[in-house]
């Protein structure tokens, strides 16, 4: 028997079919255990083995998951400065972010809420803090949830998209082994994206250079 926990976890999840995927999308907004392109990969390949259809698990996943950054989004904003700040660089340490790098996160959602909170959903680990940087702000709510929730559409529809035809295509029978070699190709290209962007930066000597991830 082969040793495959992505395929036991998603085997359990479909017992309870999409409501199971829907908790699973929410919860993952606030208890990050596995990171979430690899869960929606591994949606994928489970779409693809039939245990769902395509357009549902995005359908899930995409609403579970814009209602967790909603819920986040509306809970830090109920609390006061003093304490949604605590809150959130506690979060941040909790994700590997530090303090000046959460403080600059929140500067730049000032100068411009939209754009960073569709680009932000996006980004690993700093798409879960997304919700709080514009909490921390009082802004409007419905341009950084509309913005968010196109953000988490598109992240969404990608991952699940490439496990997907990932698995038509390499036909693994080991969810995990999949999982694992799809991921590791996915972050040699986050690396080379991050590695561009920096050089660029370092390039533009006359511009403010914005937030590292």
């Amino acid at each position: 028997m082969s040793f495959d926990p992505v395929g036991a976890v998603l085997e359990w999840i479909s017992a309870y079919g999409l409501m199971g995927l829907f908790a699973v999308a929410l919860a993952e907004r606030f208890v990050p255990v596995m990171p979430s392109y690899g869960l929606l990969f591994a949606v994928g390949i489970a779409a693809a083995d039939g245990a769902w259809s395509l357009p549902s698990a995005f359908l899930a996943t995409a609403v579970g998951n814009i209602l967790g950054c909603a819920a986040c989004f509306y809970v830090v904003r109920r609390l006061d400065i003093a304490r949604s700040t605590r809150l959130v660089n506690a979060a941040g340490r909790l994700l590997g972010m530090s303090s000046d790098k959460i403080e600059c996160w929140i500067v730049s959602f000032r100068r411009n809420q939209a754009l960073l909170a569709f680009s932000l959903q996006l980004v690993p680990t700093v798409r879960l803090l997304a919700p709080a940087f514009a909490a921390l702000l009082r802004g409007p709510s419905r341009s950084f949830l509309t913005a968010s929730a196109a953000g988490i559409a598109i992240w969404n529809a990608l991952f699940i998209g490439i496990g997907y035809y990932a698995s038509h295509s390499i036909g693994a029978a080991n969810t995990t082994v999949l999982a694992l070699a799809a991921l590791g190709f996915l972050l040699v290209g986050e690396t080379a994206l991050f590695w561009i962007a920096r050089r660029v930066r370092a390039r533009r000597k006359s511009i403010a250079a914005p937030c590292e991830i």
